[in-house]
């Protein structure tokens, strides 16, 4: 019942939100007529009612959506706020601006005489539980006035504060939110505003467009919009934007180490894409400080950003063509050349349980090759042991030594391509369900799948997507697989949140998709039904009661499989959650026994990923 009440509360204090902000909008269009009037006491009163509502709002979530954590060189405002702060400046000037063309004032005396037409009614939506409201952001910021060149022919930008900066804004967003769907009408129709304004809206429009990119939870298009209209536009105005946008990148480059993790991440994406799109030129030598930090601090944020930075570089081009971008003295940061790890293809010393997984290895292959039928190749594995290797689990109810030698030979037989991968998996999958009966085998296979993968993270991404699309992985043996001591080396890599992301999205999808189904199936049961109700016939009548009985058998089953993913979903969450806590849990005693500081680099960047899985699937998450 308090969870109830608390939901209720937080879904009508977004609806209110919602509708303060909806009438904050409408007061720099507005305020001139009735400052104009100075006989209406009603705006004066709405105006103070509005400052009321305002102060009394709780803002309980804004570590969740601050971009940095230090408001230093410029705040960090809500969105709400900052829109406020602006109208009251603009109530301060008169309700004037620089921005908003007002043509109907030619015709005043014309529209004051004409018919007066009544507005409708607004009614607030009656159902709150199936209402979306927008979430709250912060507004972005990274140019200030000092920002733009000071030349006579440069136009000035306003100050943060100002309501003309929300006023271009809200016109650049009107644009972005109607064209979104073609980036080069897009990205045309955003020059046409810069056509009429007399001020820098290349500073503007990158500024914007970086808030759409960085804002949190998640951008409110792809991110690959995003950089296709970066693109677009700097192909369009390859004189003007070019030079803004190195520059914005430079200033969020300085502020990584107090950014949030999840967006140091979708920046370093971003700029690895927009990067693949212009030859992969940039001025690196800016940056060489990162060689010496990489050195004292391999976890600094800086060093760790270009780290990742040349991982997505790698996953969109050739090692050997990022290496001849590149300056020599980064290559230091570079990640390993992609590659597999295939521990059966040299000879190993004689009476070792190596080289029995050797021979055993090639016997599956030559069994392979012939095209024997399940049974023969399991026979091929049968001189290799039971249990784990090097007693690494004592109750182990697998052979280990057998799993990883079927692992590593379909992979090795499937490295070729993706599709040679899942072909590989197609055709081997009873065999793999065979050598996996539990789920700490399949733990065991993700960890050969790594291992054989060690230098190829993105195949590694995509083999955890062909593992739950063929049905070979549970999702919460992937999630545990993820947490395990294994993976600390690499808990702060950007390519195993992108493997935690895809597993959730899986189960998410799934439930969504079977959901679907069971709508379909009801409504074609519900059809059956009231055919059998007017059947006349006898034959008629027992063929159509034939056919409701298979309907409700169909819904049954999609109600089963609906009851087994949700179930899947939700130990995939308590397990996320579980584990999440255990490690900071853990951190934070240890630091205290140490008496060492508690919000490390490394403690910051866990929160961070908890606090967005979290949020992000908040709708799914609720629910448990």
């Amino acid at each position: 019942a308090e969870y109830g009440k608390q939901w209720y509360q937080r879904r009508v204090r977004g609806m209110r939100d919602f509708l303060l902000y909806s009438v904050l909008q409408c007061l720099p269009w507005i305020g001139l007529h009735f400052h104009d009037s100075k006989d209406d006491p009603e705006f004066d009163r709405l105006l103070d009612m509005l400052e009321m509502k305002i102060e009394q709002r709780e803002k309980d979530y804004m570590a969740s959506i601050r971009v940095w954590s230090s408001d230093n060189p410029l705040p960090q405002i809500e969105y709400m706020d900052s829109l406020w702060v602006q109208i009251k400046n603009m109530r301060n000037n008169n309700w004037t601006d620089n921005w908003i063309v007002r043509p109907y004032l030619a015709f005043e005396s014309k529209l004051e005489s004409s018919l007066q037409h009544p507005l409708p009614q607004f009614e607030l939506p009656p159902d709150l539980e199936h209402t979306q409201f927008p979430l709250p952001y912060v507004v972005f910021r990274i140019f200030d006035t000092q920002d733009v060149p000071n030349r006579p022919e440069v136009p000035k930008l306003p100050r943060f504060n100002s309501i003309d900066r929300f006023l271009v804004e809200d016109a650049i967003m009107n644009v972005i939110d109607s064209k979104n769907l073609t980036k080069k009408e897009c990205a045309e129709s955003l020059l046409r505003i810069m056509g009429r304004s007399s001020m820098p809206l290349n500073y503007m429009l990158v500024e914007v467009l970086f808030g759409g990119l960085l804002e949190l939870p998640m951008p409110r298009y792809p991110e690959l919009f995003y950089g296709s209209i970066l693109i677009q536009l700097c192909q369009l105005m390859a004189d003007h934007l070019p030079q803004v946008l190195a520059q914005a990148v430079a200033y969020v480059y300085e502020r990584l180490e107090t950014m949030n993790t999840v967006l140091v991440d979708r920046f370093g994406s971003w700029f690895a894409y927009f990067l693949s799109n212009f030859k992969y030129h940039w001025t690196w030598s800016e940056w060489e400080e990162c060689i010496k930090l990489n050195k004292t601090d391999p976890n600094h944020p800086k060093p760790k950003f270009l780290k990742e930075v040349f991982l997505k570089l790698l996953w969109l081009t050739f090692y050997e063509k990022l290496k001849d971008v590149i300056p020599e003295e980064f290559f230091s940061l570079l990640p390993p050349k992609p590659g597999y790890s295939h521990k059966f293809a040299e000879a190993a010393p004689d009476n070792s349980l190596l080289n029995l997984q050797t021979k055993c290895g090639k016997a599956l292959v030559e069994s392979i090759k012939n095209k024997d039928s399940l049974e023969m190749m399991m026979a091929s594995l049968e001189p290799l042991p039971e249990g784990s290797i090097d007693g690494r689990d004592l109750d182990a109810q697998f052979s280990e030594a057998k799993l990883e030698v079927v692992i590593q030979t379909i992979l090795r037989v499937g490295c070729k391509s993706i599709s040679h991968l899942s072909v590989a998996l197609n055709r081997f999958r009873d065999l793999l369900l065979r050598v996996m009966p539990n789920q700490d085998a399949k733990v065991c296979c993700l960890r050969i799948t790594f291992q054989f993968f060690e230098t190829n993270h993105q195949l590694m991404c995509i083999m955890i997507e062909k593992y739950l699309n063929f049905q070979l992985m549970e999702p919460s043996c992937i999630v545990s697989w993820i947490f395990s001591p294994d993976m600390l080396p690499h808990f702060n890599r950007l390519y195993l949140w992108q493997m935690l992301e895809s597993t959730i999205c899986y189960c998410i999808k799934r439930c969504d998709r079977i959901k679907f189904e069971l709508e379909k199936s009801k409504a074609k049961l519900k059809e059956k039904k009231d055919q059998e109700a007017v059947a006349a016939e006898p034959d008629l009548a027992e063929k159509r009661k034939a056919l409701t009985q298979a309907a409700e058998e169909e819904v049954g089953h999609y109600v089963k499989l609906l009851e087994d993913a949700e179930l899947s979903q939700k130990e995939v969450f308590l397990i996320v959650v579980q584990r999440f806590i255990m490690i900071l849990t853990d951190h934070i005693v240890r630091s205290e026994q140490e008496s060492r500081y508690t919000q490390t680099l490394w403690f910051r960047c866990t929160r961070d990923r908890l606090r967005q899985t979290l949020v992000k699937h908040r709708r799914e998450v609720k629910r448990y």
